[in-house]
């Protein structure tokens, strides 16, 4: 009977950011369901049922939900005054106030 190899994993060197290290011991990050929220000049925005897909450099990219579209509202003066869909949303990390995971909207 042959001996079998046994591959050991490739360490490629990359680190995940540390902000993807933090979040993965709450499960695979595709199957984590969150809000950002984050500034815009004196507006305060958020991103509804998105997901993280990657951090680039300092840039936050999210993407939808389950492939769903991402529900943007920009709030001024405590007021609702816009609500987009978008496929994909890049963030600033500077800008991000918070990460809400699991987030459904009532």
């Amino acid at each position: 009977m042959e001996e079998q190899e046994v591959q050991k994993p490739v360490d490629t060197g990359v680190v995940p950011h540390p902000l993807l290290a933090s979040l993965q011991h709450l499960g695979d990050l595709d199957s984590l369901c969150i809000a950002v929220e984050f500034e815009c000049d004196d507006c305060c925005k958020k991103a509804l049922n998105a997901r993280i897909l990657r951090v680039i450099g300092e840039f936050l990219v999210l993407v939808g939900f389950e492939d769903a579209c991402i529900v943007v509202k920009t709030i001024s003066g405590g007021q609702l005054v816009e609500r987009e869909l978008v496929r994909a949303i890049v963030i600033p990390l500077d800008r991000v106030c918070s990460i809400e995971i699991g987030a459904v909207q009532i």
